[in-house]
């Protein structure tokens, strides 16, 4: 990298811009252009794949270095017995099949030049999984309020046309690239003005990112955002597909279980229907006086991936009506799900969000949804997760939290004098026959018995958070996973179990996710000297508290550059399974590392000024799911588990507000004793 970034700095600084500069993306009249420009979030100075072609390939790791970290992980899990035996086999796998996989691995990485060595594998795996969606793999995340916006279907309203917003704006290639700006002094404006500079040199695209590291900023991986919108995830038999609609402008709302179409862009694709338009289509749908679907055909997308394969083929066979909805279901830029619920408490909230109880009322294939609970005035958005990860979401989270506040499309009392549009509105119907009506039936039986075993709580403490950890010189995220291990250990009598935290690899070209095994030694000893009856003396406690922020810190920047052992190892076992008659080596079969894969505290943080909660449900039986958040003065979490596993959300959040209360306790004496 060095020798070009001595070259862009000279080229930097002689190039000139021209005064007109045609900006990337469609090729437009000065008219449509114009036109456009009304309708668009931004108009970034460069396109927006400007620094894709340029961002660093993610590098296949050490394998010596893997087994090392895996070794390191599987520690505080194992009895001396136990992490001796896997010892012995991670020496046994290093000298027999681990050098053959890694060079199988390395030669595969050579020839996969628009992805990595774990991308395509990891696409795989999701798609091939025949589990139901509902619950395994569709998080949600609840909107903040806006008081500005006092009427529910106002606010609505300016959420869809934002969206539209940040679709055209993308769909042009001018919504501005995904960028982590390290230097806060950097001014967003000037570090875009250089790169539209850059963009007159020739072969720019191989000296983007280059460019941007100059001014430590690091762009990130876009290539997810074309499944946001207007795509959908298809069923088929062994595995499914994800298919793209580029040219939809319509988009599908649910309404107890009952479906509606309209558009919310122009057919010229170049502007948005106006927001009293939108609205009054919208009021169109909640004017419809018929009950709710007796067989709602939704319920359906919830069943096993299988399953749904063969009841979606009898339902598009059964006649040019199912066909035609089905089509407009899976082309529409999104879903929109309206519903009913009186409940106010956060935990209903994340119930509703996350699985709306007998999921009449939802499309779960699709890739993104907008959900809205009217009679109480709140929002959230439901993804499916085959498609991508947090970074694409919580982009158009933000975008549209912030644009439809900010510039809502529906002006105050503009909502007063709207006439019905019902002529563009289109109900979507489906013929069924008494075979589809039983399969619907057992369908909706079977996921009310499962969200019905979903047991769920959520907890926020405040007076403490990310600025005393901070001032204790603690990483305030290793400061919330500390808590959750202390949790744990309590709950579960002095025991350390698999702990998965996600990170992305975005800063990779393709990269998705990597684990962060938070379940440490260290977090192991800080446990051991808090948890009993009598915690240890607060300068103790500090020290093994600091001990497990450096380990957690280690392992997250370790992540974050792709060099943690979870991937790594789950391409090696990939690639063992397509070599050519050769056995899956020990290292994969070993009870220790189906039980190091066997998730127990599946953890992810929600950070973020635009979410209010969030949650995703337990990824094991046996599990806990723990969606938590560390602000500047509070932190909290929302904890999902199944009632059948004997396992209580409850008594897991008793155990966590406990340690929290011990973690402020601590950290506040050592801030005390250094007045």
């Amino acid at each position: 990298i060095q020798p070009a970034i001595i070259m862009l700095s000279v080229l930097l600084r002689q190039c000139r811009v021209p005064r007109s500069t045609p900006t990337s993306g469609r090729l437009l009249s000065t008219s449509a252009s114009n036109i456009l420009d009304e309708h668009l979030l931004h108009r970034s100075p460069v396109h927006t794949e400007f620094f894709q072609a340029s961002l660093p390939h993610l590098k296949v790791p050490d394998l010596n270095a893997s087994v090392e970290k895996y070794l390191n992980s599987q520690r505080p899990l194992l009895t001396d017995e136990q992490f001796s035996a896997t010892t012995s086999i991670c020496q046994e796998f290093l000298k027999q099949d681990g050098p053959e996989l890694q060079r199988l691995l390395l030669d595969y990485d050579k020839s996969n030049s628009d992805g990595n060595y774990v991308s395509d594998f990891w696409f795989d795996m999701y798609l091939r999984d025949r589990r139901s969606l509902v619950l395994n793999h569709t998080p949600f995340l609840a909107f903040s309020a806006a008081p500005e916006q006092p009427d529910p279907l106002d606010r609505l309203t300016n959420m869809v046309y934002s969206s539209a917003r940040y679709q055209l704006t993308y769909a042009n290639r001018v919504l501005k690239p995904e960028v982590y700006f390290l230097d806060p002094k950097l001014s967003e404006e000037k570090f875009y003005q250089r790169m539209k500079m850059l963009s007159r040199i020739p072969g720019h695209s191989r000296l983007a990112w280059a460019a941007a590291y100059l001014h430590k900023a690091f762009p990130l991986d876009m290539s997810q955002y074309p499944n946001l919108m207007a795509s959908t995830r298809l069923p088929q038999t062994g595995r499914d597909s994800l298919r793209r609609y580029p040219d939809s402008r319509h988009i599908v709302l649910m309404r107890g279980g009952r479906f509606y179409s309209f558009d919310i862009i122009e057919p010229d694709g170049l502007s948005i229907v106006p927001a009293s338009t939108i609205r009054a289509r919208l009021s169109e749908c909640l004017a419809d006086s018929r009950p709710a679907a007796e067989f709602p055909v939704g319920v359906l997308t919830s069943a096993d991936r299988d399953v749904w394969t063969k009841e979606r083929q009898k339902l598009a066979h059964a006649s040019k009506t199912n066909s035609a909805s089905l089509e407009a279901i899976d082309s529409a830029l999104f879903l929109v799900c309206l519903d009913e619920s009186q409940q106010t408490s956060d935990s209903a909230l994340c119930h509703a969000f996350l699985h709306s109880g007998d999921g009449a009322n939802r499309w779960w294939d699709k890739s993104l949804c907008l959900m809205a609970i009217l009679p109480v005035g709140e929002f959230a958005v439901s993804f499916e997760h085959s498609w991508g990860d947090g970074v694409a979401v919580s982009r158009y989270f933000n975008e549209v939290f912030n644009d439809s506040n900010r510039r809502p499309g529906l002006s105050s009392g503009q909502s007063e004098s709207l006439a019905a549009d019902s002529a563009s509105v289109r109900r979507l119907e489906f013929d069924l026959d008494d075979s589809l009506k039983a399969s619907i039936a057992t369908c909706r039986e079977q996921l009310s018995a499962r969200t019905a075993d979903l047991d769920l709580d959520f907890w926020q403490f405040d007076g403490f958070g990310k600025s005393s950890a901070k001032r204790a010189g603690l990483s305030p995220d290793s400061v919330s996973q500390t808590a959750i291990q202390l949790a744990y250990y309590w709950l579960s009598g002095g025991a350390t179990a698999p702990t998965y935290e996600s990170c992305s690899t975005a800063a990779f070209r393709r990269g998705r996710t990597e684990t962060i095994r938070s379940a440490t030694s260290a977090t192991k000893e800080f446990c051991r000297l808090a948890g009993g009856s009598e915690p240890a003396p607060t300068d103790q406690l500090l020290a093994a508290l600091k001990a497990a922020s450096d380990a957690h810190s280690t392992l997250t920047k370790d992540a974050a550059m792709g060099k943690g052992w979870d991937r790594h190892l789950f391409a090696l076992r990939c690639m063992s399974e397509r070599r050519a008659g050769g056995a899956v080596p020990r290292l994969f079969t070993d009870p220790a590392y189906r039980k190091i894969n066997e998730i127990v505290l599946s953890t992810s943080t929600l950070s973020m000024p635009a979410v209010k909660i969030g949650g995703f449900a337990p990824v094991s039986p046996a599990g806990l799911g723990v969606g938590y958040a560390i602000e500047d003065s509070s932190m909290g979490c929302v904890a999902t588990a199944y009632k059948s596993s004997s396992r209580s959300s409850a008594e897991f959040m008793r155990c966590y507000q406990r340690a929290c209360l011990l973690l402020a306790d601590v950290i506040g004496k050592a801030l005390d004793a250094k007045k």
